[in-house]
């Protein structure tokens, strides 16, 4: 590996790890009996989705937390946790809650920069094959 290989596998990783503690702060947040918990429900319940829509949203992102970890595994859990962005950016747009805006964004784009570096086997093979 080259330098210039090492150093791009580093930041990579340094963006994952950082995705992976948000998906996990976030996904135990809205968890039944957490601490932190209420805040959520109070969100959800504004936004009018309904109770079970908050456990599922934070069962994703612990998904997304644990398939971060994995490297091979890694484009999934960011995919996962890019489409749970998708959602947070259209709920807090649609509520005018703009101020929640670019952290979302933020993490929607780190989110598809790990999508597109860790690239599952199977999107690598179609994307070849589109390319030839």
């Amino acid at each position: 590996m080259t330098k210039r290989q090492v150093a791009r596998e580093i930041v990579f990783w340094i963006i994952t790890l950082f995705l992976a503690l948000v998906c996990l702060r976030s996904g135990l947040m809205k968890m039944p009996g957490v601490p932190g918990v209420q805040f959520w429900m109070r969100d959800f319940q504004r936004w009018g989705y309904p109770g079970w829509f908050r456990f599922a949203v934070g069962v994703a992102e612990l998904v997304s937390f644990a398939l971060l970890l994995v490297p091979r595994l890694a484009g999934y859990g960011a995919s996962v946790f890019a489409v749970v962005m998708l959602g947070a950016i259209l709920t807090h747009a649609t509520h005018n809650e703009s101020r929640r805006l670019p952290f979302n964004f933020l993490l929607l784009a780190l989110s598809l920069i790990i999508v597109f570096a860790r690239q599952p086997a199977f999107l690598k093979k179609r994307w070849k094959a589109g390319n030839n």
